[in-house]
């Protein structure tokens, strides 16, 4: 499997003023470039590269900015990517807008008018455009003469056979990605006053077994819902194949942050709300990137599958009366969570399939009927075959079941005696049921081997797994072993499932 990650490099602080000087005219020129492209791609209708290529329009370009052919063939690839976005975008709103005609919403329809996608640059760029330097145009290499610097790139400038050099300031998780993969190209990009370089890094990966499906169900008040699916069937679900991810430790970092923002406007300190300005985003993210790696750990030797909330926030506008549903999304980085996900398994060469997941938590997994009923806002009952099923769960087995047969069938490239302890111990192993507790029931405990540890009984670590059900009438032991009941069972987890 093949990995390609995007690092973000500072300049060296000893970078002269001269070098700063041509930075700023070269980005100038190409950012020039890029909408002088965007202007002809609109005119001559260009959908393709082969039609970019043509002679031309380079040769007009070329003519407009001094700029030699590689710098012209990268400002144009830039043009042509911001076009083809803007037209997958305006497809989708058009489809939208049909659909709200076709049902004579007519809220939704105003607001849909005033949504529509606008051209690239059409209202100017208050921002330089960065672009993809190639080997042509630039190159990164090990600093061989400059101690202060383990990393430079040589940059073409505007003058023709003319490179200048320019150091890089590393971290050393940058050093190692470096020299564990190839770099293939970079960017030149210019925030406020300072620049950066955002280096392409593609390293491969062996492919790990795949023993089945874990689906995935993301939440707004629970991180994740994950149902475990083996074989070719899912008629063996037992309470193991059921678990949970919460967050509540992010939404009180959150709240606390969003408490002190308050106190802090209503004081009027401004230069401390100016340092804080970026806290929240990066709070939500590291935790984000937590509940990634935790998943990615868990599902190791499965293909995971997640269901995508395409156009969730998109749909619950202001003044459709859902006004706590609106509030709870503004919070919700579905897109994110997602993209970490798919990093996060990509380094551990596990696959990640992204699916849409509409209609998913409404019909039934067992019948497919859609025609059920939420008893509450976690539990869903189906009057066509009488299941009663937690929501969540329900909406996860309905993303993971399409592809059971397709992780069934695939092979491992590696045999098994070649697995490291590593990966061995990634795969889930669960142990038999425990001990009967006293007061709870039974108790369902992982092996050493697990990558997340056994289950600490005396505390409540955020480590540590650990599912309690009731004993008779609702499930016995027996019931439990040939995962039958569990639908009534589930009816009573809806508030104490796996917790992470």
């Amino acid at each position: 499997m093949q990995v390609v990650k995007t690092v973000k490099i500072p300049l060296h602080y000893s970078t002269t003023k001269r070098k700063l000087s041509i930075l700023d005219k070269l980005t100038a020129r190409l950012t020039y470039g890029v909408a002088l492209w965007s202007r002809l791609i609109e005119e001559y209708d260009v959908e393709d590269r082969s039609r970019l290529r043509s002679r031309a329009l380079e040769a007009r370009v070329k003519e407009r900015t001094g700029l030699s052919a590689g710098f012209v063939q990268c400002c144009g690839d830039k043009a042509l990517w911001m076009w083809r976005s803007y037209r997958e975008l305006h497809r989708t709103w058009a489809k939208t807008v049909k659909m709200a005609e076709s049902n004579k919403e007519e809220e939704w329809l105003k607001k849909l008018l005033r949504r529509e996608p606008k051209t690239p640059l059409s209202s100017g760029s208050r921002h330089k455009i960065p672009i993809w330097f190639d080997y042509r145009v630039g190159q990164l290499e090990r600093a061989k003469r400059i101690k202060m610097a383990s990393h430079v790139i040589r940059v073409a400038t505007l003058k023709r056979g003319e490179w200048v050099t320019i150091p890089l300031n590393p971290a050393r998780y940058h050093i190692q990605l470096l020299g564990r993969g190839t770099a293939k190209s970079f960017q030149i990009v210019k925030k406020g006053s300072k620049y950066c370089v955002h280096i392409k890094i593609e390293y491969g990966v062996l492919d790990a077994p795949v023993a089945g499906v874990l689906g995935v169900d993301l939440g707004v008040r629970r991180h994740a819902a994950t149902v475990l699916l083996s074989g070719e069937k899912p008629n063996k679900l037992t309470p193991r194949s059921f678990l949970t991810i919460r967050d509540g430790e992010k939404k009180n970092r959150l709240d606390g942050l969003n408490r002190l923002v308050s106190e802090l406007q209503r004081a009027e300190k401004y230069d401390t709300l100016r340092r804080l300005r970026h806290k929240r985003k990066q709070v939500a993210e590291y935790f984000d990137r937590l509940s990634a790696k935790r998943l990615a750990d868990i599902s190791g030797g499965c293909l995971l599958v997640v269901g995508y909330s395409k156009g969730v926030k998109y749909r619950n506008f202001k003044g459709n009366g859902k006004k706590k549903l609106r509030k709870a999304l503004t919070r919700w980085s579905y897109t994110r969570i997602i993209r970490f996900i798919v990093e996060e398994r990509a380094e551990r060469g596990l696959s990640t399939a992204v699916v849409d997941e509409r209609w998913t938590s409404k019909t039934c997994w067992k019948c497919r009927s859609r025609h059920t009923l939420r008893m509450n806002q976690s539990t869903l009952f189906c009057p066509h075959c009488g299941m009663t099923f937690n929501a969540d769960y329900n909406a996860a087995l309905n993303i993971g079941l399409p592809y059971l047969a397709k992780a069934a069938r695939r092979r491992a490239e590696d045999e098994p005696a070649q697995q490291t302890e590593d990966e061995q111990a990634r795969e889930i192993v669960a142990r038999k049921l425990g001990s009967q507790h006293p007061s709870r029931g039974w108790q369902l405990t992982f092996s050493q081997n697990h990558l997340l540890g056994p289950v600490n009984r005396s505390s409540t670590r955020p480590m540590s797994m650990s599912l309690f059900f009731k004993r008779a009438p609702i499930a016995s032991k027996s019931q439990v072993d040939s995962g039958a009941g569990l639908e009534r069972m589930l009816y009573f987890f809806t508030k104490s499932s796996w917790s992470l």
